[in-house]
C-alpha cells in the first residue's frame, strides 16, 4: 500500500524510533537479541499506559527491533500504522531488517500487507518540511531524514494538538545530537507539546 501525507484527525498519534536488534558479535551491545521479549513487554505497557487504541495513528520505520515490535503491538490494538522506510524495500530489507537465524524479514513483509507504506526515495524534500529554525540533516543521512519525516507526519496529523506520543528504544548513550538524531528526535517531539518515553534495552 502507498501512504499519503497524514490528514488531521481526532485521535492520538504515536511514533517510534530506536535501535535495531544487534548483529552477532557487536562489541558494545545496544539491543541484544535476548532482550526482544522484555522490550516488547515494555512497548506494550507504554502503549497501554497512553491509552493508544483503535482510532489512533502509529508512525515508524520498519527495521528489525524497535520498529517492528512497535508496529506489531500497535496493530494488535487496532491502531492504524504507517511505515516510512529510509530506502526502497529490497535495499531496506538488506540494510535494516535481515539478521541471520531470525524471522525478521518474514515479519516485515507481513507488516507491509497490513500497513500503509512509503519510502523516502518516493518523497520530495518538501513533503514534510521542517518548522522554521529546525534545520535538516545532511542530504546523505537517510536514516536521520526518515526520523524527521516521521515527526513531520505526526505533526501533520496532530495539526497543533498536544496529541503526539513518542517511544524511543535507546541505550541513552550520546551518538551525536544533530538534526534527526535520537536526542534531537526527543527534543522536537517535546517542542511540539508531545510526550516522550524511553525504553533502554540494556537496563531490562
Amino acid at each position: 500500500m502507498s501512504v499519503e501525507r497524514a490528514k488531521p484527525f481526532a485521535g492520538k498519534v504515536v511514533i517510534c524510533s530506536g535501535h535495531m536488534i544487534d548483529e552477532p558479535g557487536r562489541p558494545e551491545p545496544r539491543f541484544p537479541r535476548e532482550k526482544e521479549r522484555a522490550v516488547r513487554a515494555e512497548i506494550a505497557r507504554q502503549i497501554a499506559a497512553w491509552g493508544i487504541g483503535a482510532g489512533d495513528l502509529a508512525v515508524c520505520s520498519g527495521a528489525r527491533g524497535a520498529d517492528i515490535l512497535f508496529a506489531e503491538e500497535c496493530l494488535a490494538r487496532g491502531v492504524r500504522v504507517q511505515l516510512l522506510l529510509a530506502k526502497a524495500v529490497e535495499d531496506f530489507v538488506k540494510s535494516s531488517v535481515r539478521l541471520t537465524n531470525s524471522d525478521w524479514v518474514e515479519r516485515f513483509h507481513a507488516l507491509r500487507k497490513q500497513c500503509a507504506v512509503a519510502t523516502l526515495v518516493e518523497q520530495r524534500d518538501e513533503t514534510f518540511p521542517p518548522e522554521p529554525g529546525e534545520g535538516a540533516p545532511p542530504t546523505g543521512d537517510v536514516y536521520a531524514r526518515t526520523n524527521l519525516w516521521i515527526i513531520g507526519a505526526a505533526r501533520a496529523a496532530a495539526r497543533g494538538r498536544k496529541a503526539i506520543y513518542a517511544l524511543l528504544v535507546w541505550d541513552e548513550k550520546p551518538t551525536g545530537d544533530g538534526p534527526g538524531g535520537t536526542s534531537d528526535f526527543a527534543n522536537r517531539v517535546r517542542a511540539l507539546g508531545g510526550t516522550v518515553a524511553i525504553i533502554n534495552p540494556t537496563r531490562l
